[in-house]
């Protein structure tokens, strides 16, 4: 027996000399070694690729690239002022800011970050000590200013700085890896034998609600609105009423994240939400929800307009053009101030704020986006007779685009307020999705019998009223308009001289399928929201019923027609025919650009071949962008430019 035990402790000595035997080995070869030979081991960090983020439909609207940045170890940097010489003539940099560089005592400095490839490949040749390149991330954004505010922008370190990049950072970004290198007598950095080495994990994509095809096409609007009307700046929201999806959230003047650095903080502004503004008229809709829904006035009730003055508490109104008796429809087609307020007077200023609440002023609406307005609407202890009266035709009170937005979808889709609904889901990198944002109701505001009466009230207000340029025929269009004076906020009183126009609606007024939200801020000479803002509001709602493929829901006499002049034979699919239609008045008229948006490629291009004109196609997928424009006059020597997406 005790023999047994002595054999098993020389065993167990043995095993035990061994295993420290075998551990001092390793350290030796992995530390002592390295740091024995005079080098030194660092920690090199592997970039993660941040997340992409998407339209609807899987268009990229941002994306990431690894590209090469140029680093210098000065200490290992053997001539200095040669080193320099030739990384001027490359990076275009000064020669004197690079000596500086170079002569400082370290082991790291950038020299350039996000290199050209031609610029790497150059640097790579010339093989020079104590310098090297470190992969890191570059954010793109292939429409360039499509969306930029709502986008946002990524700072050189990788951070988002703005919009849905900083909203969304810690989604977006990922987990950077790792591995270990030495630092040879050249500066160079290898990897360490032996060492560990961690994976990047790159960042999760966000899917958006918003649509490419519908962002440009109110982005468009938007910039000819502005420019024809000399404006300061405008924003467009399109809204589905149903679910809260926010298909376009366009800003101009334009901003491109991918030059942030060139832009001031109030182009990358996203106006649609930061801005609170008085909206005039516009907000006549929510005191006509108010007196219907509580039943004190009914759309065919009476009352007198004073014919253009109303004296009231020692102030007089006014209206645009005088009216003598006016049903409570009317007050709102045409637009009276005077028979606002008296419809006010009646409802009461306590109802009044109760539905302001509902309808969600003074309130963020919760859109998925940092800076958010909560917009101005002071307590009601502190009305007067007279902020009563000036609410009812909104003045005194301070709004943003998106809750109008969303308060006339509420009005569009039966009497529910939704929470705006911006991001859809997020993905991460291997395609599993993460998260699915549902569409969100916040409360009901009104009924659904006291939303169709409205619905016919502001679908006259198109057809008779202050809102007819926003008119298509074939379609029900519904809307009000709204034209307020902007305040200077040094006196506190009124501009004479500056407004701001707007337009609200929805089609089909019978069942919406879109709300559209139109602010021009300060427009001249003409300052009128039906004149400013609702061809605007016309503009994006064709290109809607033109994408969407919608069906007229009215009799009209203006006839949506096929391609008349390719032949049954020049196109390869008749199917893929029958699903695209053009404005009559455009087909008669060969001298007119057509609108090639949204067509495959193919039937593009038989349409162009068949106008005889010179093409040049970037891309791939359906047209996205064209030039000339839809509409613009050509003749044969015009040169058409097509660009491709997969939307």
């Amino acid at each position: 027996m005790k023999g047994v035990r002595e054999k098993f402790f020389v065993i167990t000595a043995f095993l035990f000399i061994a295993n420290v035997f075998i551990l001092s080995q390793a350290f030796r070869l992995q530390v002592l070694d390295i740091f024995g030979k005079g080098k030194e081991l660092r920690r090199i960090v592997i970039p993660c690729k941040r997340g992409f983020i998407y339209d609807r439909h899987g268009e990229s609207l941002a994306i990431t690239t690894q590209v090469p940045s140029l680093y210098a170890c000065p200490d290992a940097v053997k001539r200095p002022k040669e080193v320099a010489k030739i990384l001027a003539r490359i990076l275009r940099i000064k020669y004197r800011v690079l000596l500086n560089c170079l002569k400082r005592r370290g082991e790291f400095i950038w020299i350039k970050r996000w290199l050209t490839p031609q610029e790497a490949d150059e640097i790579e040749k010339m093989d020079l000590d104590g310098l090297n390149f470190r992969p890191e991330n570059k954010r793109s954004y292939p429409h360039n200013s499509l969306a930029g505010q709502v986008l946002g922008f990524v700072g050189i370190d990788g951070l988002g700085l703005e919009g849905l990049e900083k909203r969304y950072d810690h989604v977006l970004q990922g987990t950077p890896g790792f591995y270990y290198g030495i630092r040879d007598a050249r500066g160079k950095i290898i990897l360490a034998p032996r060492a560990p080495i961690q994976p990047a994990q790159d960042g999760d994509a966000l899917y958006l609600s918003i649509d490419v095809g519908i962002q440009y096409a109110a982005e468009q609007a938007l910039k000819k609105a502005v420019s024809k009307w000399h404006a300061k700046k405008g924003c467009a929201i399109v809204v589905v009423p149903q679910t809260g999806e926010i298909l376009a959230m366009a800003n101009y003047p334009f901003f491109n994240p991918n030059r942030f650095r060139y832009a001031t903080p109030s182009l990358w502004r996203n106006h649609a939400i930061t801005d609170s503004f008085e909206p005039g008229s516009t907000f006549k809709t929510f005191l006509l929800a108010a007196a219907l829904e509580e039943k004190i006035w009914k759309p065919h009730d009476i009352l007198y307009a004073e014919n253009g003055h109303f004296h009231f508490e020692d102030v007089t109104f006014h209206d645009v053009k005088p009216h003598g008796w006016l049903s409570v429809e009317n007050v709102i087609v045409y637009s009276s101030n005077i028979g606002a307020v008296k419809m006010g007077l009646k409802v009461g200023a306590k109802t009044i704020y109760e539905y302001i609440k509902k309808f969600g002023f003074s309130q963020k609406t919760g859109v998925e986006l940092l800076g958010e307005s909560p917009g101005l609407i002071r307590p009601l202890s502190q009305w007067t007779p007279v902020d009563a009266a000036t609410v009812c035709f909104g003045q005194g009170i301070g709004v943003t685009a998106l809750q109008l937005a969303m308060a006339y979808s509420a009005i569009a889709n039966g009497g529910l307020l939704m929470k705006p609904l911006l991001v859809k889901r997020i993905v991460d990198a291997k395609g599993k999705v993460k998260r699915e944002f549902e569409p969100q109701v916040k409360r009901r505001v009104i009924s659904s019998e006291t939303s169709l009466q409205i619905r016919k009230i502001l679908r006259k207000v198109v057809v008779k009223g202050t809102g007819e340029l926003a008119e298509i025929p074939g379609f029900a269009v519904a809307g009000k308009t709204g034209t307020s004076q902007k305040i200077n906020p040094k006196t506190g009183r009124y501009y004479r001289d500056k407004y701001i126009a707007s337009f609200i609606g929805f089609f089909p007024a019978s069942h919406p399928r879109v709300v559209i939200a139109i602010v021009i801020d300060e427009p001249h000479p003409i300052h009128y929201g039906g004149v400013v803002a609702a061809p605007a509001f016309k503009e994006i709602a064709q290109h809607i019923i033109w994408q969407w493929q919608l069906e007229p829901t009215e009799p009209t006499k203006i006839k949506m027609a096929k391609v008349n002049y390719l032949s049954q034979k020049s196109l390869e699919s008749v199917d893929e025919e029958k699903q695209f239609v053009f404005d009559h008045s455009v087909l008669q008229n060969k001298g007119v650009m057509p609108d090639l948006r949204g067509l495959p490629l193919r039937l593009a291009l038989r349409i162009l071949q068949k106008m005889k004109l010179q093409v040049k196609i970037e891309g791939t997928g359906r047209v996205f962008q064209q030039s000339p424009a839809p509409g613009a006059k050509i003749d044969a020597n015009t040169e058409c430019f097509l660009r491709l997406g997969e939307n």
